[in-house]
């Protein structure tokens, strides 16, 4: 074996190695997901503020018209009135249908998910349709836009 052959067998044995210890894109956008449904969960404006692209071309967006909400300090006060809409730590979550893609920086997940909680001790269930896109940015994935929706009939 050339000198030559052993550092190309040698690269390519590295290369292949780092692609398969790399994280699936994908998976890395659905985790982005469960950690904000954990600090939602712990009402923990922070670290929800934490998980969104910096800027006034975010958006979070729920069922009507008016449920929009853009750059960092709506959204921040959106939360602040979601909070009062369950109790801390009560939520569970069951997402029976999720479908996620990541390509280079740009991440999606769409899902439909069941949820429990309670607000001032009274239990409830509900179901939300979930969208986000995702962005990649310092190597970390970002919030850019999410869309929540309570599915009722017509």
């Amino acid at each position: 074996m050339t000198a030559r052959s052993l550092f190309i067998g040698t690269a390519l044995t590295l290369v292949c190695a780092s692609a398969l210890a790399a994280p699936e894109p994908a998976a890395e956008v659905r985790e982005l997901f469960s950690a904000h449904e954990q600090a939602l969960n712990g009402h923990d404006l922070k670290g929800l503020m934490a998980l969104y692209v910096p800027g006034d071309k975010t958006v979070v967006m729920g069922t009507t018209p008016g449920e929009r909400w853009v750059g960092g300090e709506q959204i921040a006060d959106a939360y602040q009135h979601f909070f009062a809409d369950f109790d801390p730590g009560t939520i569970k979550r069951d997402c029976p249908w999720v479908l996620s893609d990541a390509s280079g920086d740009i991440g999606w997940i769409n899902a439909t998910c069941e949820y429990q909680d309670s607000l001032k001790g009274v239990a409830r269930t509900y179901a939300l349709n979930v969208s986000a896109v995702l962005r990649k940015l310092d190597g970390a994935w970002k919030l850019q836009a999410m869309h929540f929706s309570n599915p009722t009939a017509p």
